[in-house]
């Protein structure tokens, strides 16, 4: 099996806004610790009065994941003479927490070596509750459910004025997990979505009342990811330019469909003999699947790429995208992809059918279907002129409902909003873009 590696990872993305002096941040992961040095900054340099909001972003950790890149980019573009945002990552732990740190957002980790059982689950809510008293946090906004839960009670303990949870994909919660999404749900002031789907599905599966949830679209960086030319990575995979290449981008779960990727590409092969298939992201191979891919032959024909800081060369070389995941809120990698000019085949899951439009910017199938993932992928590769129409259409998608820029100030107008209501002061908030 072809096996590439990338690595030290590196930050990739660059500047996005003013960067202003950290807060000082204890990092020291003792239970009981998790002190934030007070802000000075509680006047604008104006003397009106007015201040910066602060923003306290709390998430479990910062591996690359589909929220954490997401929240990269809220850090990167945020508004920084409106907004004073400080990053609250419960274990500590996270290749994206370097690139957090450079751009000028700080980070704190209380109580980072405590589980999220029993009592100290309640000391780590405690511990984050004395933070976010200190930092004196106008608006907390939590990521994914761990944060959502320990995130939201310890907002409310602090007395936090605007207090926001995140939902970003259709999981099925039961037993306490579902409990827990239910009280981070009860005690945010709004929960936010990325897509359409995602509202639907939290409404049923948590009872979350749809009139508090908003919907704000996931958005990529269209400067940074853009048709590319001659990068020649095909060639770095030892291909011929001519080979064509069927690439997912993804994480070793079942629900990302790995299994029925590599039985699509084996059954695409048969009519298309030369056709290499990239796995992206990171994904060991078990024993299952590594006597899969004996089995089909593939051995000679599949790169697993791993985690890579190049995307946008990585994606240059796909001739055919695919998403093959079971469930999705509203996927980043087909964004990226889209932006890429490239054409997508994907499953018909969660908010995908929101961005990718069926027969116009790719091909929809549904979920847990090798057979029809395998035949879209064919139909793509049999018609490089369609695929090409396709791919040109899904940038212009792209850019102009999914933007990075357009989520962001969606965000800012979100918590000026929330803020206003609250009746706190604030920092030029008139005239916000949206």
């Amino acid at each position: 099996m072809n096996v590439q590696c990338d690595g030290t990872p590196r930050p990739v993305y660059q500047g996005g806004g003013a960067k202003k002096a950290c807060v000082t941040v204890q990092n020291d992961p003792t239970p009981g610790n998790g002190a934030v040095a007070a802000d000075p900054r509680d006047v604008s340099a104006t003397g009106t009065g007015m201040r910066n909001i602060r923003i306290a972003y709390v998430i479990k950790s910062m591996a690359v994941g589909g929220s954490q890149t997401h929240l990269t980019q809220v850090l990167r573009l945020l508004d920084r003479d409106r907004f004073d945002p400080v990053l609250y990552c419960l274990t500590g732990e996270g290749v994206l927490l370097d690139m957090v740190r450079g751009f000028g957002v700080p980070v704190n980790a209380p109580a980072a070596r405590l589980s999220f059982k029993g009592p100290a689950l309640a000391v780590r809510m405690m511990t984050l509750a004395r933070a976010l008293r200190q930092q004196r946090a106008d608006v907390v906004h939590n990521y994914l459910l761990r944060a959502n839960l320990v995130g939201s009670v310890a907002a409310r303990l602090a007395r936090v004025p605007v207090v926001l949870s995140s939902k970003r994909g259709c999981h099925e919660r039961r037993g306490f997990n579902l409990l827990a999404a239910k009280i981070g749900n009860a005690l945010a002031d709004r929960v936010t979505v990325n897509a359409e789907a995602v509202r639907e599905f939290v409404h049923a599966n948590e009872r979350c009342p749809k009139e508090k949830m908003v919907v704000i679209s996931s958005g990529v960086d269209t400067d940074r990811f853009r048709p590319l030319a001659g990068t020649g990575f095909k060639a770095r995979l030892g291909l011929p330019e001519d080979r064509p290449v069927i690439g997912v981008v993804t994480r070793m779960r079942v629900r990302k469909g790995v299994e029925e990727f590599i039985r699509a590409v084996g059954q695409v092969r048969q009519a298309h003999a030369d056709a290499h298939a990239v796995i992206v992201g990171e994904v060991d191979l078990d024993d299952g699947l590594q006597t899969l891919v004996r089995g089909l032959g593939l051995e000679e024909h599949l790169s697993l790429l791993g985690r890579r800081s190049d995307m946008p060369e990585v994606y240059s070389a796909f001739d055919v995208f695919v998403l093959s995941s079971h469930d999705e809120g509203m996927s980043n990698a087909i964004l990226e992809a889209m932006a890429m000019e490239k054409p997508v085949v994907a499953t018909d899951v969660g908010g995908t059918g929101e961005v990718l439009r069926h027969g116009h910017t790719g091909l929809l199938v549904p979920p847990r279907d090798p057979e029809a993932l395998a035949a879209a992928i064919s139909e793509m590769l049999e018609q490089p002129g369609r695929a090409r129409e396709m791919g040109r259409l899904g940038r212009r998608i792209v850019e102009e409902g999914f933007s990075a820029r357009a989520m962001v100030r969606h965000m800012e107008q979100l918590y000026l909003d929330l803020a206003a209501e609250r009746g706190l002061a604030l920092a030029n908030a008139v005239g916000t873009a949206l």
